[in-house]
């Protein structure tokens, strides 16, 4: 599978899936919204939010991985 046929296939998925759900907890960034969170909503993002702060990769680390993450995907 090529980059570009799992992202548009990533980009279909429906607001009803798991991996939907996850992400839309981790970009929240409206307070109103998040004052409606669960615990368990407040904590996904929580550690996201701890992960992302306390991760800084450069360019060549993310093609890196990129890279390593298309080549795995073109094995399957």
């Amino acid at each position: 599978m090529t980059w570009a046929e799992f992202r548009s296939l990533l980009q279909g998925l429906g607001t009803d899936t798991p991996l939907a759900r996850t992400a839309q907890i981790r970009l929240e960034n409206d307070k109103d919204v998040l004052k409606s969170f669960t615990s368990v909503q407040l904590k996904i993002r929580s550690k996201w939010c701890f992960k992302r702060s306390t991760q800084q990769h450069t360019q060549d680390e993310l093609n890196t991985f990129l890279a390593q993450m298309q080549a795995a995907f073109a094995a399957m």
